[in-house]
């Protein structure tokens, strides 16, 4: 199990996502309490903007231990993504039609 979880690890720093998703899952299957799995899924979730799943993976961990500072600090960071993203768009002053040069009479 360690070999496999440091193997995961290396994909994950080598930003080898979906190899190193793929290895994680496959050590959750075996182990689901496993807070050190969980959190670098949530990590790889957060990276390639899977926010929902990220969440979900990050609260599974507070489960196991609520005062886990990387799933807290997580969770955080993905709503402040999240927020600043819906600011963007509601702030944005032009609509799609105002990118485009229609003839208006």
């Amino acid at each position: 199990m360690t070999n496999k979880i440091k193997k995961a690890k290396e994909l994950y720093q080598q930003y080898k996502f979906d190899e190193a998703q793929e290895l994680f899952e496959q050590i959750l299957s075996e182990k689901p309490d496993n807070p050190e799995v969980l959190v670098f899924l949530a990590k790889i979730h957060a990276k390639t903007q899977n926010y929902g799943v990220a969440l979900n993976c990050y609260n599974q961990v507070l489960q196991f231990d609520a005062s886990n500072s990387e799933a807290l600090t997580g969770i955080k960071l993905i709503k402040n993504i999240l927020q600043l993203s819906n600011n963007f768009y509601y702030e944005n002053p032009y609509t799609d039609d105002e990118l485009y040069d229609f003839d208006r009479d």
